[in-house]
């Protein structure tokens, strides 16, 4: 096998041939040149993606014209981050353990290196998809698609044994604990993000974290994506609403399911489509859980989860913003509109009523 690339330049034909001939995708045939171009310039903060044109010195049915690549991220912080997650660990077992078994459409995966130092999953080329941009944001309908494919995924795994035997999946991706500690520094810097309203709920939060955490940890579980959101999505061409695909499995967990609700409306849809429909989109996450078999689960818990998630959201920018307080160009806008979104999803919930 070739060396594995640590960097997007270390994508070699040589490598991807040996990729290919070790996931059985080629037999007969040879990867005698390659074209790459690095897609989604920073937007991804845990990993680099790289797509690759194949020539072949002969074709078989099975073998891919292109195929892309992912890797760990060029910044040392956000490599060490993930490493500290298991983060390409957890995602590789997700597409071996999980994928075959939801009915929602996920990327063929071609091969996968799960050994430190140079993890990485070769997978199908869906660069044929519209990929979403949160800094522009989602319509109504395409937040309603999306979790109807959550809801139908997790259904599957919802509070049953199958979900027990997921013990590389961690219960919590711990980003809550220094919540109290960091949050002054978070309003010196991006407080100017959102409002006083946004501002008050986020400082009644300090005193009540632990008790956010212990909430969560005692709601049904189920598979989490955590990080749900439109940087994470592939939308039918010409961003047809009706198709839509889950990327980025590197921080699921297994925890409260309304979480990835609040996280995907909070942090993606534009406040415009969003004000006044976020317990329309909720429900219809809920009605799929039900027609998916889901029992024992109440629209009023539902409702309280939700409000439980969307605080939880708050802890993301608090932990994460040192990390991106010198941040430029896109990366900035980033975190301007996802803080600006979550803290006003919060304030419209009245996600604050239901703390301590």
């Amino acid at each position: 096998m070739a060396k594995n690339p640590l960097h997007p330049d270390q994508v070699t034909a040589e490598w991807i041939n040996s990729a290919l001939n070790e996931g059985g995708f080629i037999k007969n045939s040879s990867v005698i040149d390659i074209k790459t171009e690095i897609l989604g310039d920073s937007k991804g903060f845990l990993s680099s993606i790289v797509k690759v044109i194949i020539t072949y010195d002969k074709k078989e049915v099975s073998a891919p014209d292109s195929l892309v690549v992912k890797i760990e991220p060029e910044s040392d912080s956000f490599r060490e981050y993930g490493n500290e997650l298991h983060a390409f660990q957890r995602e590789i077992l997700f597409y071996k353990e999980v994928a075959g078994n939801v009915p929602i459409r996920l990327p063929v995966i071609y091969f996968a290196v799960d050994k430190p130092p140079a993890f990485s999953i070769v997978m199908e080329d869906l660069s044929h998809y519209e990929p979403g941009d949160q800094v522009v944001g989602m319509n109504l309908n395409q937040i309603r698609t999306t979790v109807e494919n959550v809801g139908k995924l997790q259904a599957e795994y919802w509070n049953n044994g199958a979900l027990g035997k997921l013990n590389w999946m961690p219960l919590t991706n711990n980003i809550a604990f220094d919540y109290a500690i960091k949050w002054d520094s978070f309003v010196k810097h991006f407080g100017q993000f959102t409002d006083q309203k946004g501002l008050k709920v986020g400082e009644k939060l300090k005193n009540s974290v632990k008790w956010l955490e212990n909430e969560v940890s005692k709601r049904p579980k189920t598979i989490v994506h955590s990080d749900l959101r439109e940087d994470n999505l592939l939308f039918g061409s010409g961003g047809a609403d009706k198709e839509v695909l889950i990327l980025d499995w590197q921080l699921a967990i297994r925890s409260m399911g309304a979480f990835d609700v609040a996280r995907l409306i909070g942090g993606s849809e534009l406040p415009s489509e969003r004000k006044g429909h976020q317990f329309e989109v909720l429900r219809c996450w809920y009605d799929t859980l039900i027609d998916c078999g889901v029992e024992a689960y109440s629209w009023e818990e539902a409702q309280y989860d939700f409000r439980l998630g969307a605080l939880y959201c708050l802890c993301y920018p608090v932990h994460f913003h040192d990390g991106v307080i010198d941040a430029k160009g896109r990366k900035m806008e980033l975190v301007e509109v996802l803080i600006n979104r979550q803290f006003a999803s919060v304030v419209e919930l009245d996600a604050e009523s239901i703390l301590p």
